[in-house]
């Protein structure tokens, strides 16, 4: 670019300060200053003294050349901005270069040699043998006219234009374009760039996103007893290995728990066969037997094995609903006539203590609740029937909803349960006091199997300290079961 601003200063100088028209012509932005007020540095004011230019990037990304220019006996400063190559820059060069032959008196040779050595754009005149390729083009090469020729690249580019004053074909360059964008189109493709990678972003989150939620799914349905749940793999990606991996263990876990499933079933069916037989012999011998001592042993024995067998039933049962085998159908009940059924069944099995309940709670939208009525029927007697073997004289129920959850609370004036102990007390198998226990017919798997049951009703089960000092257990649960 410093070749055409020089060759603008020379068309200045000859037009006495015309700045505009040539700006016009080249189709840049140029601009006369005082030499004296420029603020550049020694260094390149010593390069614009010896009949240098200076050429400097812009933030834009555009050039900026400037040259000293004599005008009127003052000293200026051009300086032109270009925003990028443009073919009005090699047009308009042409036709200056046509105005400067024909003012100059000099050869154009020294012309060639004054304005072209060590500049941007060098100045050939062709050969008669190079310029005898363009014999056709001379019509449409007159200057400013030119033709074109670029490399395979487009990375440079070689202008040919003929003068027919002194009838020679002129090669301007090779001129090097540019390979720099101004700031507007890096903007543009800054922007395009990060939208791009915006939308992959969110692409990769939404799957993530889709795929934590269908493992999630798997995860909770298998929690919830619904073993032969899996994740749906549709990729090879990290997911989808975490996905398999998820399935190997849900069908070990499958399984397992159908081994289980059939050797408890196989045992209690072993068990009980040989129980009933027992039972069966015991009983005839106690019918026939005279001796006192002989009837109350065989007595003992008897109630031994009803033990044994209920013992069995038991664990069949808490079995069951460990492994989330039972299907359990819930519907809306009336939970007040829930408590008062368990209550008149247990005053006729015992009268060994007082068993009363109440509720403040009477609204018809706070104590119908969605529940599988059977197992929550065992659960609130299995609480009940406990708390009357520890009582010494009355148990006392009461049911509540508060904030969408049905609870009933279960409390006796017993020895009650220390509270060290109170997070243990639902494990299967747990006797705090064994001998208590065993008197009074206990086998460590009632409030197990009642955790189980609230626990397929999405809710808890927890232990505490009653009104009298006694335990208090406590049921709470949703109103609204919620089907996973």
């Amino acid at each position: 670019m410093g070749t055409i601003l020089l060759l603008a200063a020379a068309e200045i100088k000859a037009s006495a300060g015309g700045v505009e028209p040539v700006a016009e012509l080249l189709d840049i932005k140029l601009r006369l200053d005082p030499f004296s007020a420029s603020s550049l540095d020694s260094i390149d004011t010593a390069r614009l003294k010896s009949g240098q230019y200076l050429v400097s990037n812009l933030q834009d990304g555009g050039l900026q050349a400037q040259a000293r220019i004599r005008l009127q006996d003052r000293w200026y400063l051009l300086t032109g901005v270009f925003d990028g190559f443009q073919t009005a820059h090699i047009r308009g060069a042409a036709k200056m270069m046509q105005r400067l032959i024909t003012r100059e008196p000099r050869s154009f040779y020294k012309f060639i040699d004054e304005y072209s050595t060590n500049y941007d754009l060098p100045i050939r005149v062709l050969s008669s043998i190079e310029a005898g390729h363009f014999a056709d083009k001379l019509s449409t090469m007159h200057a400013p006219n030119y033709h074109a020729s670029y490399d395979i690249k487009g990375s440079s580019g070689r202008f040919y234009t003929y003068f027919s004053d002194i009838d020679q074909v002129v090669e301007l360059g090779p001129v090097m374009f540019r390979q720099g964008l101004k700031l507007q189109s890096v903007m543009v493709i800054v922007v395009f760039a990060i939208l791009l990678t915006g939308l992959a972003v969110y692409w990769l989150m939404y799957r993530f996103e889709v795929n934590l939620q269908r493992l999630e799914r798997a995860t909770t349905r298998i929690a919830s007893g619904h073993l032969s749940s899996r994740v749906n793999v549709d990729s090879q990606d990290a997911f989808g290995r975490l996905g398999e991996a998820f399935n190997r263990m849900a069908n070990q876990i499958q399984r397992l728990m159908g081994v289980q499933k059939e050797m408890i079933r196989a045992v209690s069916h072993e068990l009980r066969t040989p129980v009933a037989r027992m039972r069966f012999g015991v009983q005839m011998l106690e019918d026939t037997a005279e001796d006192a001592y002989t009837q109350k042993q065989l007595h003992e024995m008897d109630q031994d094995l009803q033990e044994l067998d209920e013992l069995v039933d038991e664990i069949l049962t808490y079995a069951r609903l460990e492994e989330g085998g039972p299907i359990l159908e819930f519907k809306s009940a009336n939970m007040l006539d829930l408590v008062d059924q368990v209550v008149e069944e247990t005053r006729r099995r015992t009268d060994k203590v007082q068993v009363n309940w109440h509720s403040e709670t009477v609204a018809e939208d706070e104590i119908f609740s969605d529940v599988e009525y059977r197992y929550l029927h065992r659960a609130l007697q299995n609480l009940v029937g406990n708390a009357c073997r520890y009582a010494q004289s009355q148990v006392h129920i009461e049911y509540s909803f508060e904030n969408g959850l049905c609870r009933i609370d279960v409390e006796d004036d017993g020895s009650g349960i220390p509270e060290k102990d109170w997070t243990r007390v639902f494990s299967p198998f747990t006797r705090l006091d064994d001998s208590r226990t065993r008197a009074s017919g206990g086998y460590g798997l009632g409030l197990s199997i009642v955790r189980r049951i609230i626990f397929w009703h999405g809710g808890e089960a927890s232990v505490g300290e009653s009104r009298w000092q006694g335990a208090k257990m406590t049921l709470a649960w949703p109103q609204t079961h919620q089907s996973q």
